[in-house]
């Protein structure tokens, strides 16, 4: 990593002597300015070295803030913290390399989410550093604002995780990055191909990481770490916890983390699934609760050995997969892709997104329902509009919407009769007072009843089914 201190000493000394040789003024003069600008040199370097002692011991300077990835919105993705949510810290650890410690946030959304932060820690603000390629080297600490969320439930650059209310959220990467930036695969190539591209750090510079929630019934997590099994108790009504360890001792591969989510209910839990024998290990292996007053654990490893009273298996109404359908129109408009986007997508030309519209018979007021659009596909040659995406906003009761597919595709007029794009209400938490309807096939259009912005039918921008170019 560049020293940010000695590099600006150096610009500072070479400005110093390139004004005293261009200087015109008498001799006399000269020499004063000449050693007011040395002085003023001099004491900038002393100040420079003294803040870096004393940053050493400290912190770092601060940068720039760490930007959202998409401009936030109160109704839309995970939401923005609530009215008066401070995104209090409730939880601090040490780094095993020492540095700034690690820090937790936790606060809810205007979306019914509740969302988790973590980052390294100065002067009391979370934030990330520039560190092993983060932040282009600069060494400086990027403060994380309580805006900054992932641009959709899913997480994002950022070691941002958010669960609905009941939920239990378990993190881990066992190959974290120290900056506190989350590793995306894209990013890295080995050597890095260009600028764009990003060094895949050693595991010296790695941290095995892990945080979450476990709920208000929780007592303590228990976990692996190079000198054997752990316990640490949890902090909170929200059961949280965070574990930093240097990386290389868990036996897992993967360079990016995930999530797993479970359920803690007044008298059962559904948090640490059981693992196969060649399962890649976690980092965490039990979780203890309290209920009614009795000690209990989930998982393997923990001190308390009494099994915690798992949640009773029904036969569950399959919320990804309604059985209902309404059969209401659904509408579907042909937008046709640039030469290059097409070749991108491997792809001929001319390739499409398809725009869906329909009419919203339910609302969306939280984050636990939404409707997503699935792209379907029988035809063996063709177009194979297989993508699918969800709305993540709010939507009012009976809006018409609008939404535009991910994924690029042909149109093939033998094929379009079997390929179809259908929309669904998904109620993922099951019918509430706050979303009060079973999820639902809302309608399905086949890509025979598509038309394109103007009306028409595309019958003058097709390919032949079963060309070589017709298929991805």
């Amino acid at each position: 990593m560049r020293d940010p201190y000695a590099s600006l000493g150096r610009e500072l000394a070479k400005a110093a002597r390139r004004q005293e040789a261009q200087s015109a003024a008498p001799g006399r003069l000269r020499a004063w300015f000449s050693h007011r600008l040395n002085a003023a040199v001099a004491a900038a370097v002393l100040l420079l070295s003294g803040s870096a002692v004393a940053l050493a011991a400290s912190g770092v300077l601060n940068g720039a803030p760490v930007k959202p990835e998409k401009p936030p919105s109160p109704v839309a993705g995970n939401g923005l913290p609530v009215s008066g949510a401070a995104g209090r810290l409730v939880l601090r650890t040490a780094d095993p390399a020492g540095g700034l410690p690690w820090g937790m946030r936790v606060f809810h959304t205007t979306r019914g989410l509740l969302c988790v932060q973590v980052g390294r820690v100065q002067g009391g603000q979370l934030g990330e550093l520039g560190l092993d390629s983060a932040f282009n080297d600069d060494g400086l600490f990027h403060a994380l604002g309580t805006n900054v969320l992932g641009p959709g439930y899913g997480g994002g650059s950022a070691n941002i995780e958010c669960v609905t209310p009941g939920q239990t959220l378990i993190f881990e990467d066992a190959n974290a990055d120290r900056s506190a930036e989350r590793l995306l695969p894209e990013e890295f190539r080995e050597p890095p191909a260009d600028a764009r591209h990003r060094q895949i750090p050693p595991v010296r510079d790695l941290r095995a990481l892990s945080y979450g929630l476990l709920g208000p019934h929780a007592v303590s997590v228990t976990y692996r770490t190079p000198a054997g099994m752990r316990t640490v108790p949890v902090r909170g009504s929200e059961g949280a916890f965070l574990l930093v360890e240097r990386a290389g001792y868990i036996k897992n591969s993967s360079l990016v983390g995930g999530s797993m989510s479970g359920q803690a209910e007044g008298s059962s839990v559904d948090v640490i699934p059981a693992r196969p024998p060649a399962f890649n290990e976690a980092l965490v292996s039990a979780a203890t609760f309290r209920f009614a007053g009795r000690l209990c654990s989930q998982g393997t490893g923990a001190p308390v050995r009494t099994r915690c009273p798992a949640r009773r298996t029904f036969t569950p109404r399959r919320w990804f997969q309604p059985a209902r359908n309404l059969h209401a129109p659904v509408h579907l408009t042909l937008l046709r892709q640039s030469p290059a986007a097409c070749k991108a997508a491997f792809l001929i030309n001319p390739c499409f997104k398809g725009e869906v519209e329909f009419t919203a018979p339910y609302a969306i007021t939280a984050a636990g329902s939404d409707y997503d659009i699935q792209g379907a596909a029988k035809c063996k040659t063709g177009g194979r509009p297989e993508t699918g995406w969800a709305l993540e906003r709010n939507v009012r009761r009976h809006e018409k919407v609008r939404t535009v597919s991910l994924g690029l595709f042909v149109f093939t007029p033998a094929c379009a009769p079997h390929e179809s794009f259908t929309v669904r209400y998904l109620n993922n938490q099951g019918p509430s007072r706050g979303a009060p309807h079973e999820s639902i096939v809302i309608g399905t259009v086949a890509l025979s009843q598509a038309k394109l912005p103007g009306g028409t039918r595309p019958a003058d921008v097709t390919v032949q089914p079963g060309s070589p170019a017709a298929r991805r």
